[in-house]
């Protein structure tokens, strides 16, 4: 390939950074030299051995609380950095063979203004105080435990460089107790839940903090400047810890659940089920996650959308087995990544034609058989994750009259995860690696347009000096794919691919292929510390690389090459708090050094005093050529537009605050153009009940939207587009109601419309044209007979097409009862209602067909699942 010689010599440039990286020795990157001091000096807590454990219930009242030594001396990190903050902390740490214990006294002076906010798990809410135990002491992750002074929990694992992970979700317990001018936290941290190296003495980074509300107030233990480049490597120091080793902890979660589907189309209404997780503590520092028959009936269903680009909509994973401890298999590239989870289970990918009198039962996702995941990391800093899982083979019902009949709709499959990281240089420096595969046993005709095995692996490295101020990051990965002549066909004839591409010459389209592999990379690197930052990347896929059987790609054939340039200000001057000035230029292009897109942005950011904020993002985009659009054809150029946008948000600390504002697009074909608004509140009605909304409404004209495709006699490609006239009104409702932190009702309802109507179609004639008479060729079109047009060029009948209109409605929501009557034990209530049409028939205004989407018929499940958690 033609850059594969520029991409060879990067390897060299990693190391010869190395040998010339120097590491200071005392912070120094801060132009004030307080905060440079504070973040320099070393501070060390020495934890206390109890004989007898505390009671979990936030009043510090035990006998244990009077030994050991309460320590204060925070500092305040936002917003006024370095200076002493407004109101006094105090924190104890005790532990015992099987647990830490961790007290907070959190003083405050103002009687009746500490926020007690009642939220989901994992979500900041309110007054909040927590800790983070870098307990491999690499400088790089961390495990951090917070308890709002409401009494619900915050987990999150530190990845480095101001990357968490809030999905992790340990078994601990928290508690807390507000009074007039104290509120006051207490923590049980078992050992369990944490990896460790085994030695006589653990010595742990640490870092603890307090968030004041009202006051949008940070103070830590120990500072950490809140323009350093990362977290961890500035921690203090917990040490004390004697004679405890790792556990061997084997954790088990059975559940039992039925679903109740009183007026879906399937004939069985009525389902149980039962299946097992759990995970095994091993003493290297590893966990064995476990998953056999999982369900995720209480997890929230996907937003609504209506897709008519040919790229696949991303879809965020929901999923706890695939969430929890999964920050070790990140191998993700510019919003591209060698795992996505939402590949093990998806929906069947084959769906079968039914004649009138047939009724389908087919299954909304194919069933996981089992799944296996290995995840831990060594004294050493070797990071280690596998996961292994199996999903069946997938028969749809079809049933016709009385009779009924099965058709196989997903193989059996096979998903295996590698991934490998090891730290050098105190965490500075991590070489890693990974590796996919895919294994599908095909024994259907009708399912070999799937591919039956792909393999995918890549290499990562990344170096960092100068205390972290600057840094080098590189991805290489390839792929290949096997499968059948129309598994193949068909991957090259996608969307990521395209191969048919007319004007593309360095692409070749060939129907005998038996396999597809490809390449690519990402290299990054910059300033990323301090009040200038900047970055850039070069980004590239090459024609054949695909890990969608278990990764996600969103195109390949591409070079994308991208600055960020930063200068942000946190220092509170006048009635200004913080601010940033951000500038980016990117330029994309093909493989073949095709020109595709040119962006500048520039983007500030200001928030006041008083808490109020405000965005502004200026945008423009040029040289658009599109080698998508045309589903296979040539370089559709469009024509630029400038992007403007203004969102403004209201003080969030209030009961009641909201965000909003307007985003315009400005094309110059003087033709097309965009209109978006969003409107977001919250309203925290007491403590314990809540009311959120998110709503937008988008009215957008494109005058370059393919309509179809259509082959002549002769065979030759003519590609038809039409302006599109389309509104979409979607909004997403939260209700959510606390009796504790265990117990909870959440609502979650998002009505989704989407209306679109075509005019004034055209041939494409000369695609790359920058004229729009010379790019496409006008057609007339008659009424509509029988819902289809007739296109007529010169008045000759060129093209009949069906009706391309239509009027999308669809509504998803959950009702969940909560009750986590024990640490890690459930009980789940939930309620599913589903309602979705699609029609070619568009009378009515956007606003119409919003509210008639409950007219829509609806499907409902109702599902009561019981899960209990223990551990030997």
């Amino acid at each position: 390939m033609r850059l594969r010689s520029v991409f060879y010599s990067v390897p060299f440039l990693f190391f010869s950074i190395i040998v010339v990286a120097q590491t200071p020795e005392k912070y120094n990157l801060s132009v004030d030299s307080t905060v440079n001091r504070l973040a320099g000096t070393k501070r060390v807590y020495v934890a206390t051995r109890i004989n007898n454990r505390p009671k979990i219930d936030g009043k510090l009242n035990d006998a244990c609380w009077n030994t050991g030594v309460w320590a204060g001396g925070f500092t305040q990190q936002i917003p006024n950095q370095g200076k002493l903050p407004s109101q006094d902390t105090e924190i104890k740490i005790l532990y015992d063979n099987n647990n830490l214990y961790v007290g907070f006294k959190c003083y405050d002076k103002g009687p009746g203004k500490i926020r007690p906010i009642l939220s989901r798990r994992d979500e900041m809410a309110g007054d909040i105080a927590g800790i983070a135990l870098d307990s491999y002491h690499d400088k790089q992750t961390a495990y951090e435990f917070n308890v709002a002074a409401s009494g619900q929990k915050v987990d999150l694992v530190h990845l480095g460089a101001y990357n968490w992970d809030f999905n992790w979700d340990a078994v601990w317990d928290g508690k807390a107790r507000v009074s007039d001018s104290i509120w006051t936290s207490e923590l049980e941290i078992p050992f369990s839940q944490i990896h460790f190296a085994p030695g006589k003495e653990q010595i742990w980074g640490m870092h603890i903090w307090r968030w004041i509300d009202r006051f949008n107030e940070e103070s830590q233990w120990k500072l950490i400047p809140i323009d350093a480049p990362a977290m961890v490597y500035l921690f203090g120091e917990l040490r004390g810890i004697e004679g405890v080793k790792p556990k061997t902890n084997y954790e088990f979660l059975p559940y039992l659940n039925t679903r109740f589907s009183p007026n879906t189309d399937q004939k069985n209404k009525m389902i149980y089920g039962a299946g097992l997780n759990g995970k095994i503590g091993l003493n290297s520092g590893f966990t064995l996650d476990y998953a056999f028959n999982p369900d995720f009936g209480q997890v929230e269903a996907d937003p609504s959308v209506l897709n008519l680009t040919n790229y696949e909509v991303f879809n965020e994973e929901k999923r706890p087995f695939f969430l929890e401890g999964n920050t070790i298999l990140d191998y993700s590239m510019n919003g591209d990544m060698l795992f996505y989870s939402r590949r093990i289970g998806h929906a069947p990918s084959y769906y079968p034609d039914l004649e009138d009198n047939q009724i389908l039962s087919i299954s909304d996702n194919t069933p996981i058989l089992s799944a296996l995941k290995l995840t831990g990391k060594t004294k050493s800093g070797l990071s280690v994750g596998v996961v292994q899982s199996i999903t069946a083979k997938e028969n749809a019902t079809i049933y016709t009259g009385d009779s009924k009949s099965k058709m196989a709709v997903e193989p059996f499959t096979n998903f295996m995860v590698g991934r490998i990281k090891q730290d050098f240089n105190k965490g500075n420096t991590v070489l890693g690696g990974m590796v996919t595969s895919t294994y599908r046993n095909i024994d259907d005709d009708h399912l070999n347009f799937l591919s039956k095995s792909a393999l995918a692996g890549g290499i990562d490295f990344q170096h960092n000096w100068k205390k972290r101020k600057y840094f080098v990051d590189f991805k290489g990965f390839f792929s290949d794919i096997q499968g059948d002549k129309q598994a193949i066909s068909n991957l090259q004839l996608s969307p990521v691919h395209y191969f048919q591409r007319v004007d593309a010459d360095y692409l070749e389209y060939n129907p005998d292929r038996t396999s597809l592999s490809g390449w690519g990379g990402l290299l990054s690197g910059g300033k990323r510390s301090g009040k200038f930052r900047a970055t850039g990347s070069l980004n590239w896929r090459s024609p054949g690389v695909d890990f969608n059987d278990v990764g996600y790609l969103y195109q390949s054939d591409m070079v994308n090459e991208l600055v960020n340039l930063k200068y942000t200000v946190s220092k509170p001057k006048g009635i200004v708090r913080s601010y940033f000035v951000e500038f980016e230029q990117e330029h994309d292009w093909s493989y073949g050094f095709e020109n595709t897109l040119d962006r500048l942005k520039l983007h500030g950011y200001l928030q006041l005093n008083n808490l109020w904020s405000a965005h502004l993002n200026l945008k423009r985009y040029y040289n658009i050529y599109d080698t998508r659009e045309l589903r296979g054809g040539p370089n559709l150029y469009k024509d630029g537009y400038n992007d403007i946008e203004l969102f403004i948000q209201t003080n969030s600390v209030k009961k009641f605050w909201t965000g909003l504002g307007p985003r315009f697009k400005f094309f110059s074909d003087k033709i097309s153009s965009t209109s978006y608004f969003t409107l977001f509140f919250k309203w925290q009605i007491n403590d314990r009940f809540n009311i959120t909304s998110r709503t937008i409404l988008d009215h957008s004209i494109d005058h370059h939207q393919f309509v179809r495709q259509a082959i002549d006699v002769i065979g030759n490609s003519h590609y038809l587009v039409g302006t599109i006239d389309r509104n979409t009104l979607s909004s997403t409702l939260r209700f959510e109601y606390y009796i504790s932190p265990e117990i909870s009702i959440q609502y979650y309802g998002n009505p989704y419309a989407s209306t679109g109507t075509y005019t004034n179609f055209r041939e494409v004639a000369d695609a790359s044209n920058q004229s729009l008479e010379k790019r496409y060729v006008s057609l007339d079109n008659s009424a509509l007979i029988n819902n289809r047009y007739t296109l007529n060029r010169n008045n000759v009948t060129t093209y009949n097409i069906a009706n391309p209109d239509f009027n999308f409605q669809e509504f998803r929501s959950n009702l969940v009862g909560r009750w986590e009557f024990r640490p890690g034990s459930t009980l789940y209530l939930v309620w599913t209602n589903t309602r979705s049409s699609y029609s070619d028939q568009l009378n009515q205004s956007i606003w119409k067909s919003f509210g008639n989407i409950m007219n829509v018929k609806a499907e409902n499940v109702f599902m009561l699942k019981f899960s209990y958690w223990f551990s030997l």
